[in-house]
């Protein structure tokens, strides 16, 4: 199978069956070379990355919409004439004409050839409407996630995130602190930098991280920077007794347990069996023994009686509005009624975790996502409820702040008897 066809197909599996795309990739490209790998997650992402702009390209040809494989076909051979523009334009063409002769009976290559063609010989379609809509078709996000952005944060900063999702970040990782320093990591590594504001934070331009040996070893991790900060907002000191109720794939936590120095006990739960043995093997793998990760429900937390951890993570289930430069899938899939579903059940984490807080003790609530009712609204009404909590510090890092995704962060200290009977006068 030829490296657009791979492509193709891969789309096809991301955005009409909704399978996760670094997950599509990276079961679907194992028998590619470097090369064919490195093409075809370009087109993918890509595409994905510019799904609307390219449709708005091409639609204006077709008297009807095509089925869903001819418009994922035309939309990824647009994304390669328009923004792989090195690439000749009639391999393009003669790619895209032979996969369409493969579906209904090749029914579809002569609209498939006459679109390309007309694409090619036509000025680029230019883009009309308010600036909000030009916005959010010219970096392909919907309207709707446009005009909540801007009300919620201005239309500076919205106009930034949406620029700095379509740009490709390195990636990060994070020295395991346990086992080696960051000197040593540039040294070995190479194709190294320091990270913006994370102390554990490396940028690496190498190529994927997880391929060396170094990584396998457990010296270090992938992390994002934004990610990152979360184990500081935290803070573990050695000796405490700490718990993460959403801990899966053990990321933040283990990070925990190195700014702990190994010292004391971190409970960490996930749901879902296979992804507390996610948990449990990266810890092994970093070389952590603090770390006891077990199957719970966030909501519920029954099955933990203890009440008296020093600190307490949530890191909730969200929308990802701060990930979508990483996972253009989510971009494309993504409702505004995807949170309906996901506040309450942030609501009941936060709630029922805050119980697990001994008095004196801290709490952080934070999420991979760019929405006041996910984060700021959330934090309001919990502490409304709740006025044995006051709120000690919280951020919202924005896409361009760190070169990152996007996250937000909250910390809340529980206070003591002594504390409350001085505020009762």
């Amino acid at each position: 199978m030829k490296a657009r066809e791979c492509a193709w197909k891969y789309l096809c599996d991301i955005c009409i069956h909704e399978k996760y795309s670094n997950l599509v990739l990276r079961q679907g490209m194992k028998d590619l070379t470097k090369q064919d790998k490195a093409f075809v997650t370009q087109i993918v992402y890509g595409t994905l990355q510019n799904y609307r702009y390219v449709r708005y390209l091409w639609e204006d040809y077709v008297d009807k919409q095509p089925c869903e494989k001819i418009s994922i076909l035309l939309d990824m051979s647009i994304y390669q004439l328009v923004f792989m523009d090195k690439l000749p334009s009639y391999a393009i063409v003669h790619d895209a004409v032979e996969i369409a002769k493969k579906i209904k009976k090749g029914t579809y290559s002569k609209l498939v050839n006459a679109v390309l063609r007309n694409v090619m010989k036509h000025p680029l379609k230019e883009i009309v409407g308010s600036k909000e809509e030009v916005l959010a078709l010219k970096t392909s996000h919907p309207l709707w996630i446009v005009n909540m952005w801007e009300s919620q944060y201005g239309w500076e900063n919205c106009e930034k995130i949406c620029q700095c999702n379509l740009q490709e970040n390195v990636q990060t990782i994070r020295v395991n602190s346990l086992k080696t320093t960051k000197e040593e990591c540039k040294h070995i590594l190479g194709n190294c930098e320091d990270g913006y504001v994370a102390k554990d934070a490396l940028r690496y331009f190498g190529g994927n991280v997880a391929t060396t040996s170094y990584y396998k070893e457990g010296f270090v991790s992938i992390q994002d920077e934004a990610s990152q900060l979360v184990a500081y907002m935290v803070d573990p000191q050695r000796g405490e007794r700490i718990l993460d109720v959403c801990s899966a794939p053990g990321t933040k936590a283990t990070h925990m347990a190195q700014l702990m120095h190994n010292e004391g006990y971190l409970l960490c739960g996930d749901i879902h069996p296979h992804r507390v043995q996610l948990i449990e093997e990266g810890a092994k793998r970093l070389g952590i023994s603090i770390m006891d990760a077990k199957c719970m429900d966030a909501t519920d937390l029954q099955v933990i009686e203890d009440e008296s951890f020093d600190r307490v993570l949530c890191d909730v289930p969200c929308s990802g509005y701060g990930v979508l430069g990483r996972k253009s899938d989510i971009k494309y899939h993504m409702k505004s009624h995807d949170m309906d579903t996901l506040i309450p059940i942030q609501y009941h984490i936060l709630r029922n975790a805050s119980r697990k807080v001994k008095a004196g003790g801290i709490l952080v609530y934070s999420t991979c996502t760019l929405n006041k009712k996910e984060n700021e609204k959330q934090v309001e009404l919990f502490l409304k409820e709740h006025e044995e909590f006051k709120l000690l510090e919280e951020q919202t890092i924005f896409p361009f702040t760190y070169h990152s995704d996007g996250f937000y962060m909250a910390k809340l200290r529980k206070g003591d008897k002594k504390e409350e009977m001085d505020e009762r006068g």
